[in-house]
Formats: C-alpha cells, structure tokens, sequence
C-alpha cells in the first residue's frame, strides 16, 4: 500500500502510521510483550472497558483472548459526548513535499445520512496532486467515513485511491453490535467500538488530550485489527495560512503483537480547545525529507452556531 500519498492526506493521516511490519527474531521478542490475562477471579462484566486488560497487563499483543473480552456484546451500545465537530465543518489544507507545494486536501462533513437505521456522519476526504506533480505521480484520492452521530464509531467505510500506477475501491462495513468488519466478503471478527483509519482521527478530537498521557484506540484497517496508541507528547503554538494556533502535539502509532516497526514518524497539531482541529500533520519519508499538510481555510459548522 502506498504510505506516502496517505501521509499526506489530512483525513488519512492515522492509516498513513500503520508500519510495515518486520518479524523479529525470538530472542528479540524476549521480555518484549506478554499474553493479556483477565484478572484472576474476576468477572469480565466487572470491568469498565476491554482496555482495562490492556492497560493493566501493560501488553503490546493482542491475543484471541483479548478479541473475545473486548467484543463481550454489553458493551456495544454507548452514547459519547462530542463537542469538538458538527455538520458544516470544511477544512482545506496545503499539502508540501519538504518546500515544494504538492497538492490539496479537504475534510468535510456536508450531511448527516441513514447507515442501517440509525443517524450518521458523513465524512469526506478529498486530496489531489497539484499539476505539475500529477506529470509525474498523479494523486486522486477520495475518502469517506459514516460515523455513529451518538457513539462516534463507524458504520461504513469507503476509500477510491489513485496514487501513480495504484488504484483501488474498497468498502468495509462495520457490525458494531456483533463486533464483525466485512470487506470484499470477507467477515473478520473486531473489537468493540473499532474505528476506522479516517473515523480514528475524528474520535480522537472527542478525547481529553493530556501531555504524557496517551490515548488508546482500536482500531481496523486493511482487514486487519490494529491497536494505535496515540501518545500526546507537549503543548505548542504554530503558525499555518489559516492562522496561528494553540495546539496540542500528538503522536499516532499503530502496534501489533508487541513490534513497533513504524517507517517515519507522524505528527499532529490539534488546536488545544473543545474543537481539536488538526491545523499541521508532518510525517517523515526516507526519500523525501518530509511531507506536511498545512490548514490554510476553515469552517467549524453546526456546533459554533450552536453555542452562539
């Protein structure tokens, strides 16, 4: 899959931090990571989330065991208060390889839709190479994302890329009450509340976000599960063309079976209010230096109209 192109795309920028991973050796997986246990007399049900078996085990793998406490069907169902976007949101970026001006990429939420009964998000991610990038790696990406307007988790998921030579169209729809992802046919068992690559940064914005202290997320991509830790590293002001900021630094790195293999790093600057909106993401990449996605023009929506 095509990092790159997704690094630099604001609505991807949490799928563009899943590593390819490389196995390593027994002897180097020695006191790396241990098997998640549910505490010993102890009844599942007594726990607030699966995460609690995570956090408390301090683990890094993710095990049978694990899937089938984090899918326990009494916790499906939930309502999360989300004062940080609404209908009317758009968010424009400048997308720049190093200094190089590359392309655009736009973050919307035009309409709340029906997904299998219940009310929705409709999020949409647009990113086009400039032309002359497109001369030589053409970049049409198009991104959307149906998010439970109560629990903030997705229902549907929908990605078209053209990237180069690469294209693909992709759907995943979500059984978040059976725990269940279904792509091309294919139905892999998921954990509870699971997001999407998209859905991930959009949930994040409804989270506290404390230096050093990090956010777990889980997360499925590429029909497979992916626990992301999302570490939020400092407090800092920038200055993009949309304005200058308050931000919150985050860090999003995704984790399997106890190997940290990320190729690059990615960062993001999420404005340190009730909105969390991402004005900056950098990312590294080994040819290139650098890639970023600058905010240059926004629209907050429904909500500010809301508290006026």
């Amino acid at each position: 899959m095509h990092r790159t192109i997704l690094a630099m795309t604001a609505a991807l920028v949490f799928a563009a931090a899943i590593p390819e991973w490389e196995a390593r050796s027994k002897d180097s997986q020695v006191g790396d990571s241990t098997e998640v246990q549910a505490p010993a007399g102890d009844s599942v049900l007594n726990q607030q989330t699966p995460h609690e078996y995570l956090k408390a085990a301090e683990s890094d793998r993710i095990t049978e065991e694990y899937i089938e406490i984090a899918s326990d069907s009494s916790w499906w169902y939930r309502v999360l208060e989300n004062e940080a976007f609404e209908v009317g949101e758009k968010l424009e970026f400048s997308v720049k390889y190093g200094k190089l001006p590359a392309g655009n990429a736009v973050m919307e939420i035009p309409h709340i839709v029906e997904i299998d009964g219940h009310d929705c998000y409709e999020i949409i991610s647009i990113a086009e190479s400039n032309n002359v990038v497109s001369v030589f790696y053409k970049v049409r990406d198009t991104v959307k994302t149906f998010i439970d307007v109560d629990g903030i988790f997705p229902r549907k998921f929908w990605k078209k890329l053209q990237e180069g030579s690469y294209k693909t169209e992709k759907t995943t729809i979500f059984d978040q009450k059976n725990h269940y992802a279904i792509t091309d046919g294919d139905t892999i068992p998921t954990y509870t509340f699971v997001q999407d690559a998209f859905s991930s940064l959009y949930y994040a914005r409804t989270q506290e976000l404390i230096p050093g202290q990090d956010v777990l997320i889980d997360n499925h991509t590429s029909k497979k599960n992916f626990p992301l830790k999302l570490k939020v590293l400092k407090k800092e002001k920038v200055k993009v063309p949309a304005g200058e900021f308050d931000c919150v630094v985050v860090e999003p790195v995704m984790r399997a079976e106890g190997i940290f293999k990320a190729k690059g790093r990615i960062w993001v600057w999420l404005t340190d209010d009730q909105y969390k909106m991402p004005v900056l993401m950098k990312t590294e990449v080994f040819f290139l230096g650098s890639i970023s996605a600058q905010l240059k023009e926004f629209k907050r929506g429904q909500i500010e109209e809301e508290l006026e």
